[in-house]
């Protein structure tokens, strides 16, 4: 089917041959899908393979260190002390014997043996990570706010640590936000998101399903408290609109585009505002992201 050529085809139905051809073209896709999954699965079985043989060399180096013996002096060590030995008779036995010990004592020290470099295993999760890298999109796209309770004021790291310790891949949790007193604001990937709420459900972390950032209860700051509530919706909008640029800043270009698409569509900010390449780097050449924030501190608080 898949070598079927349109000239065999004259004589037939119409409807017969456009559904033959779209039949023809779907099978050469399902071919060239095919063959890009056996490439991608012997390229995983090199990299197991690699594994394998770098932790095998692993052990086989600590092992070798396990039952290396102490190391000989070094033929300095040896012509110092052969040094300190040989001494003139003439010299006053006393002064000879001093003078030899403490030539001795110095000859003596050895130098701290040098271990031999170990290579680095590289983990199982950067192992994921660079898989993910040379696999075919699949399965559902785009992103999604998890919210769930703080009991106090806390740290962007000491919110990853904390999850970290519950076994959230913390590389996966996107922006870290403080929306509303009480309140903390994951974003992650939404084919990473069911599982980051079942870890959650295990360790008995409310999920705050109904948590809206554009609610105006949001907004706690006193110097708002004479505002109206509509006033308050627009103020709580604003605030939520500049938490989206700077999760923006925080994020790697190539994730830091698609969320801000995410952020376009769900009416958080503008589409003037999603980066573009040109963006996200400076006038000289380097890019905007930041590694790190360490502030506790939200607007609408």
């Amino acid at each position: 089917m898949a070598n079927l050529q349109i000239g065999n085809m004259q004589g037939l139905p119409t409807e017969l041959t456009s559904f033959l051809t779209t039949l023809q073209a779907q099978i050469m896709n399902v071919q060239n899908r095919t063959d890009q999954l056996e490439q991608l699965a012997a390229e995983n079985a090199r990299l197991t393979t690699e594994l394998d043989h770098a932790r095998t060399t692993i052990a086989n180096l600590q092992k070798q260190l396990g039952s290396q013996s102490t190391p000989e002096k070094n033929f300095s060590e040896i012509s110092l002390s052969n040094s300190a030995g040989a001494v003139d008779p003439h010299i006053n036995n006393k002064e000879s014997g001093l003078e030899a010990s403490t030539w001795a004592s110095k000859a003596s020290v050895s130098l701290p043996a040098i271990a031999p470099k170990v290579p680095t295993v590289p983990s199982a999760r950067r192992i994921a990570a660079s898989v993910r890298m040379f696999a075919l999109p699949s399965g559902p796209s785009g992103y999604e706010y998890v919210y769930i309770p703080r009991s106090r004021r806390l740290k962007h790291k000491e919110v990853r640590s904390s999850l970290r310790t519950l076994g959230v891949d913390s590389s996966r949790l996107l922006d870290i936000n403080f929306p509303a007193r009480g309140v903390i604001g994951i974003l992650v990937h939404v084919q990473y998101a069911d599982t980051f709420k079942a870890k959650l459900t295990t360790a008995s972390v409310e999920i705050l399903d109904a948590f809206d950032p554009l609610d105006p209860d949001n907004v706690a700051d006193p110097k708002y408290a004479s505002l109206s509530t509509h006033e308050l919706a627009n103020t709580a909008a604003m605030l939520h609109h500049d938490r989206c640029l700077q999760a923006l800043q925080f994020l790697r270009p190539h994730v830091a585009i698609p969320v801000g698409h995410f952020f376009c569509e769900e009416g958080w900010i503008s589409e003037d505002k999603i980066p573009t390449r040109t963006t996200l780097t400076n006038a000289t050449g380097g890019s905007l992201f930041k590694r790190q924030r360490s502030s506790s501190v939200t607007m609408s608080e």
